[in-house]
């Protein structure tokens, strides 16, 4: 009986040290999946920002464009009138 509860405290304890190591190796793998979990969340901020900055550069540039495109609508309309007027003086000049 003596032995048999020897052996069956030799088994827990190695059952014990064993759920012990094992528990400390997940402990470790938890700490590095938290640390690139951080590492991610950290990037997706840096991508979030850089992705408002871009936003904003794009609606400067499209409402410059606008711009562009109105001032090219006035000149267009400058020279069409430059062009009848150049046309009437050519017929007075005839």
């Amino acid at each position: 009986v003596l032995a048999a509860l020897l052996v069956l405290v030799a088994v827990l304890a190695f059952n014990c040290w064993s759920g012990s190591s094992r528990a400390a190796l997940l402990q470790e793998e938890l700490a590095e999946l938290q640390g690139q979990a951080q590492r991610g969340e950290a990037a997706r901020g840096r991508l979030e920002r850089r992705n408002a900055e871009l936003l904003g550069r794009l609606e400067a540039q499209r409402k410059q464009l606008e711009q562009k495109e109105a001032e090219c609508g006035q000149l267009g309309g400058q020279l069409h009138a430059r062009d009848g007027q150049a046309r009437r003086c050519e017929e007075t000049k005839v």
